[in-house]
């Protein structure tokens, strides 16, 4: 057995993982545990932090049973969903179940705070910690009332761990929290919306010690008492660990949703009133980009919806990429929660568009698949108004495991598309910050040795005018949409 070296745990909207790597950034152990959030309403979603921790600790037990792997770790990480607030009582019990992240019960909320902060979009968004605390603050006064520690998903599974209560600078801006300026908590949004600052945890870099495992955590589970555990990021690593960060390739890393970014030169700048797409400062790489909210949950609410007989997940996208191109003329818009990126409106909504009585299930899911291909296409359209170039795209994530999913994206957007080796993307970059924090090597150094050569898929230049014709409707039908919801 290889020198087990670092465990890196990944708190997913609909699953927990654990990776177990070697020092040479070699995975060992890749293990998830499933779980399910409620609805209590359309548009909504909430989980008990406590399905996370019981999750952990059934994987931590599945590790213990299969050898001497868990007294080895040097490093624990963690990583995992953003904006979804773990609120905490005195007694550092869940005040409350979390609202997720995709729960949009606080678009009132957001554009009060937005033309009160005037704060851009990127910054302030309805899927963003801040003003769902406002609503709470509303509509529950209860939970805040008993509400004495803030958390996010990753934050609170390491307090599970070792007790301390801290987190990190990507979690702070992720819940619109951070003055990215100072890079300090912005206290003055809480105070402005009567919530006391004191609940807020001590700021982090990624690579620091996060605190020593409790010692029923080392009895329990066989962990060495003197095992690392660093502050680790929220999933916003996927921007820089889904593939090698190279100047022309974007990166598409998409689970439930998709991060889409590439790197730019520090000195760049972004016209005045550029507020599609944004700059991210808080990683290693400086990056251009934006976020699409429902892509991966697209396919897994039409599985569920069209495939509810059992049929498997790989069969249901099989058949859909036997069927023809353009999906007789069918395409879908993936907004099933509204949109950040490009267009930063919750009341966006999803759709078919040119359904007839001929159009079967295999064609409507590949409808699907083409429209988060046009979904991406529409942020290279945006690059290349910006004059960023891109020549290469990364499909990362959930979806680089999706059999014909990146020839339909070549396709689509007519340029190559690579997928490196694996599905593995987030925990690289913890990976990456824990050789770091170990004095072994940069992050730029660890994380890059974790690639092998990708597999390349060329565009099918015979498609290009059948995807360009849907693609127009596409950009058409979203634009009008947004424009006309707006209003509303």
């Amino acid at each position: 057995m290889s020198e087990v070296f670092l465990l890196a745990v990944d708190v997913g909207t609909s699953a927990l993982k654990v990776v177990v790597y070697d020092v040479s950034g070699k995975v060992l152990k890749n293990i998830s545990r499933r779980y399910d959030y409620t609805i209590p309403q359309p548009g909504q979603g909430e989980i008990d932090p406590l399905v996370w921790w019981d999750a952990l600790k059934e994987v931590f037990h599945q590790i213990k049973g299969a050898g001497d792997w868990l007294s080895n770790i040097k490093v624990i990480a963690l990583t995992g969903q953003m904006h979804s607030a773990v609120l905490l009582d005195e007694a550092y019990y869940p005040a409350a179940p979390t609202i997720l992240w995709l729960d949009r019960r606080a678009a009132a909320e957001t554009a009060e705070l937005q033309q009160e902060l005037n704060l851009p979009a990127y910054h302030l968004n309805s899927t963003y910690t801040l003003p769902k605390l406002l609503w709470l603050k509303r509509h529950r006064p209860e939970v805040l009332e008993k509400t004495r520690y803030l958390l996010w998903p990753k934050d609170y599974l390491r307090f599970c761990l070792t007790g301390e209560i801290l987190t990190d600078f990507t979690e702070a801006g992720g819940a619109a929290l951070l003055d990215w300026n100072d890079l300090d908590w912005a206290t003055e949004r809480l105070k402005g919306i009567g919530i006391d600052p004191g609940i807020l945890p001590p700021l982090r870099n990624p690579q620091d010690e996060a605190g020593h495992l409790r010692k029923e955590i080392c009895d329990e589970f066989g962990f060495s008492a003197g095992t690392k555990v660093i502050v680790g990021a929220g999933d916003v690593l996927a921007l820089v660990s889904g593939a090698p960060p190279a100047y022309g390739r974007v990166t598409c890393s998409m689970g439930t949703s998709s991060m889409i970014f590439c790197p730019v030169l520090q000195n760049w700048q972004a016209p005045q009133g550029e507020d599609r797409l944004y700059t991210y400062p808080l990683l290693p790489y400086k990056l251009l980009g934006g976020v699409s909210s429902t892509t991966g949950a697209s396919l897994t609410w039409i599985a569920n919806t069209l495939y509810s007989n059992g049929t498997a997940f790989e069969e249901m996208i099989a058949e859909s990429i036997s069927t023809q191109p353009g999906s007789g003329g069918l395409f879908f818009l993936p907004y099933l929660s509204g949109e950040r990126s490009p267009y930063w409106n919750d009341r966006l909504r999803g759709g078919f568009y040119g359904l007839t009585l001929s159009h079967q299930k295999p064609q409507l899911v590949r409808a699907v698949l083409e429209g988060l291909g046009y979904s991406l296409r529409r942020y290279l359209d945006i690059y290349q108004e910006l004059g960023v170039e891109i020549t290469e795209i990364a499909l990362a994530g959930g979806g680089g495991a999706i059999t014909g999913l990146a020839q339909i994206f070549a396709d689509v957007c007519q340029i190559p598309v690579v997928t490196f080796s694996g599905v593995e993307t987030v925990t690289r970059g913890l990976y990456a910050y824990a050789c770091a924090a170990m004095g072994i090597d940069s992050f730029e150094t660890a994380i890059n040795r974790t690639f092998e050569e990708p597999v390349k898929v060329s565009p099918d230049v015979s498609r290009r005018e059948l995807y360009q014709s849907l693609y127009t409707q596409f950009r058409e039908l979203s634009e009008y949409a947004d424009k006309t919801l707006s209003r509303l």
